[in-house]
């Protein structure tokens, strides 16, 4: 009899396990708004306030989440670059992989400031495991929007973990892991390259973000200032 009540409770604990929502290096809680701030390093200029939301999670039969996120970047004494906010699909996978596309959002973006052109997008997919670790090298990201013939390409290289960090920021202490990657952006007269470091926590995703030219020098800190839930 014991020996039953055993393998039933183990059943149980397996069931209740299998419909346990994953969790990754990305926000999946439904109506969570995430507030960053960007400053330059010495925080003498403010360039915006991103506030990213949550708007709907819905689960699949393989336990995998369908994220649907909103973001709204309003700069500082300038106008926005989007009159309101860029909605977008995410993927969490049950194993907490993280599956975002980098040049749908951009295409996105880009129709809902020039909505006169078609705007197409390519590649771009950038994955993210919940194992990730210092030491581990992530897959490049190539990704591309284009329109008219012009073709606009942003592309993430030498991607890696390079270390776990407690970091306190505005919006609170977090757990995080460092990513590195070299970033560039490139179209028709216009080029722009920079180092960035982005520290990531399990179940919120990006908590700081630091954007270095070439030379060494930082541009720019962004960072986790508050979290609001409906």
């Amino acid at each position: 009899m014991l020996k039953r009540l055993l393998i039933c409770s183990l059943a149980i604990l397996a069931a209740l396990g299998s419909t346990a929502q994953p969790k990754g290096y990305f926000c999946s809680t439904k109506g969570m708004s995430l507030r960053y701030e960007r400053y330059s390093p010495d925080n003498s200029k403010h360039w915006w306030t991103n506030t990213v939301t949550i708007n709907d999670v819905q689960k699949a039969a393989d336990g995998s989440l369908e994220i649907t996120v909103s973001a709204n970047i309003v700069p500082r004494n300038a106008t926005p670059p989007v009159k309101g906010s860029v909605k977008t699909k995410s993927y969490l996978h049950a194993d907490g992989t993280i599956e975002v596309n980098i040049s749908e959002a951009a295409a996105i973006a880009a129709k809902k400031r020039f909505s006169a052109f078609n705007f197409t997008s390519s590649g771009g997919t950038s994955i993210m495991k919940a194992t990730a670790k210092p030491g581990d090298k992530l897959e490049e990201i190539h990704a591309e929007v284009a329109w008219s013939g012009i073709k606009y390409n942003i592309d993430y290289t030498e991607r890696s973990v390079v270390k776990k960090e407690t970091i306190t920021v505005p919006g609170g202490t977090f757990e995080c892991i460092v990513i590195k990657e070299h970033k560039k952006e490139s179209a028709p007269l216009y080029k722009r390259e920079r180092i960035t470091y982005t520290w990531y926590a399990l179940g919120y995703g990006m908590i700081k973000h630091d954007s270095f030219f070439l030379d060494g020098r930082q541009e720019t800190s962004e960072q986790l200032y508050g979290i609001e839930t409906q």
